[in-house]
């Protein structure tokens, strides 16, 4: 019980601390693409403007550390279908699809990379790779060091799924929150955060730890930040059940399938919130999915718990 209780007062803490940064900063101003005044900054804001990549690659390890606090604790649920708890299953991955997908529009909208899925990037990296394509790997690796993270701690793949406390995925979060500061530490010195900008490693690292908790829930590979295999696992469930009916046959279940549609439509979703957003606080906004995979991490939303009977 009191373990219980420390993760949520570390997750209510977080929740906290998004809610007073989001509310103390200038809202777009700090991160708009606008020439800012050629104001000379001091303090901790410079050092880390003109520090930034070695800030990111300092934040990245800061959170690695966080994450190696994680104690695993092996726990097979079964197949997606069949799980008692597969309405709070679904809710858990719907969740963290739209925080993935705010991010990633995010990132998108602001300085024009993806952060989340990495196969657009792969092919830039190749046609482009004697003409700026190294930007587009150094994503791929910053998101292949975050998924490096979730392996290296073995993270405890069901945790998040039945409401204990997760320091991956707090470290995940607390990754979007350290891009948003160096973000707002490099607009503050009129730096611009463009394509190439540092900030958007922690970002893609932040999105490899969370889908490398979720690619090993025991249930199945759970992908909450890119859906191609989604659309087609999507695509072919339903064809065999089209298929089934066609024949006369006992058809399969719709269940994962509708897992697989529902993700997609989540990670679309918080494609529209950063779209809302964004005008009004530019890539600072990204406090706000950072605080909902805080409370999933902390435990804060109420699922089905092993052994629980569901109403």
């Amino acid at each position: 019980m009191s373990r219980a209780r420390s993760s949520r007062v570390r997750g209510f803490a977080l929740l906290g601390l998004g809610f007073l940064a989001l509310w103390g900063f200038q809202g777009q101003s700090a991160f708009s693409k606008a020439p800012v005044e050629e104001t000379e900054a001091s303090g901790m804001t410079k050092v880390i403007a003109d520090h930034a990549l070695l800030m990111s690659i300092v934040s990245m390890i800061i959170c690695g550390a966080m994450a190696y606090t994680e104690q695993p604790q092996p726990a097979a649920a079964g197949p997606a279908e069949k799980r008692p708890d597969y309405s709070t299953f679904v809710m858990i991955s719907n969740i963290l699809c739209l925080a993935s997908g705010f991010v990633n529009a995010l990132a998108i909208i602001d300085m024009g990379m993806t952060v989340s899925h990495q196969t657009g990037n792969t092919s830039h990296t190749g046609r482009l790779i004697m003409n700026g394509g190294i930007k587009f790997f150094h994503l791929m690796l910053s998101f292949a060091c975050g998924s490096f993270v979730s392996g290296f701690t073995k993270c405890d793949q069901e945790a998040i799924y039945q409401g204990r406390y997760s320091p991956n995925l707090l470290a995940s979060a607390f990754a979007v929150v350290l891009e948003c500061f160096v973000h707002y530490c490099k607009s503050e010195n009129g730096i611009a955060n463009d394509d190439a900008s540092e900030c958007m490693f922690l970002w893609a690292f932040s999105q490899g730890i969370q889908n490398g908790i979720t690619r090993r829930c025991s249930s199945l590979p759970v992908c909450t930040t890119h859906f191609t295999g989604y659309l087609t696992d999507f695509g072919v469930g339903l064809g065999l059940w089209a298929r089934a009916q066609a024949d006369g046959a006992e058809p399969p279940t719709l269940l994962k399938v509708f897992l697989f549609g529902s993700g997609i439509f989540f990670f679309g979703l918080g494609g529209v919130a950063a779209m809302e957003t964004h005008p009004a606080w530019g890539a600072q906004a990204a406090l706000i999915p950072a605080a909902i995979m805080a409370a999933v991490a902390g435990g804060l939303i109420p699922v089905i718990k092993p052994g629980a009977k569901s109403a």
